[in-house]
């Protein structure tokens, strides 16, 4: 029998990282959920926006989950377990947006670009933020140097640094990871069925259907969320991208002929 032959390639800083991330991720009970939204009047308000204003429906969703998170503080909550079990709350959102970038030569690693507050923010605010994190040098981006300065560490190191970020200092982790995450491939023509991702709630969404439905999916740490909850958030998230952020993007549209020479 020919023998079979290959050799050892040594792991990249970038393998590293999502190495350790799954890691932290299987410590949470999760559990998967899917709802189909009805958005064709936000698709028709987006397909009318001036094209140079036009928002990007990942900024879009990202708005619409953090209204919806301001209104259920159970999305800004994690569960910790040392050295007691409790919850902890954040004051604030901070939603991670995965997003990938070459590290080296034919070497892609996932990032995490955190928006604070993005309820707070325009459209073209968090739009802003994701091209940045998507364009800029990984080495101006301290966020991006700081996870592969992390993943460069020994192993044992990692995993120390790993658990007391789960475990022990909310603060940190909140820092370091944010609250909530989005992680989509829907642009690229495909997506998840399901994820291991180390936040209380992921969001991630297929490609719009030819009604502008979108089917939207979740995962959820079941320690702080249950379904039930888990239906009304989902609701909250399709109202907010009907309500408020719907006319924030027929506010783009651009102005009918003859308005600008009448006013």
């Amino acid at each position: 029998m020919k023998p079979v032959t290959g050799h050892s390639v040594p792991l990249t800083a970038a393998r590293r990282m999502v190495g350790d991330i799954l890691h932290a991720s299987r410590q949470l009970p999760l559990v998967g959920g899917e709802r189909v939204m009805k958005l064709h009047k936000l698709a028709a308000a987006r397909r009318a926006a001036d094209p140079a204003r036009r928002p990007s429906w990942l900024a879009t969703f990202v708005k619409g989950l953090a209204r919806a998170a301001d209104r259920h503080p159970e999305l800004r909550r994690v569960f910790l377990t040392r050295p007691w079990h409790r919850l902890w709350e954040y004051n604030e959102n901070v939603i991670s947006v995965v997003v990938e970038r070459e590290c080296g030569p034919n070497d892609p690693g996932l990032f995490l670009a955190r928006i604070h507050s993005p309820e707070k923010l325009t459209l073209a605010e968090i739009d802003a933020q994701i091209r940045k994190h998507k364009d800029r040098p990984i080495a101006e981006l301290s966020g991006f140097k700081n996870a592969l300065r992390m993943a460069r560490l020994p192993l044992l190191a990692r995993r120390v640094i790993w658990s007391l970020l789960m475990n022990w200092m909310p603060r940190l982790r909140g820092k370091f990871l944010g609250n909530i995450g989005i992680s989509t491939t829907a642009a690229m023509g495909g997506v998840a069925m399901s994820l291991l991702a180390p936040w209380t709630f992921t969001a991630f969404y297929d490609s719009f259907a030819d009604d502008d439905s979108l089917r939207v999916r979740c995962m959820i740490d079941h320690r702080v969320i249950d379904g039930h909850l888990t239906i009304r958030i989902s609701r909250a998230i399709e109202q907010e991208l009907n309500g408020a952020i719907l006319d924030e993007v027929r506010a783009l549209a651009p102005p009918a002929p003859g308005t600008a020479q009448a006013a």
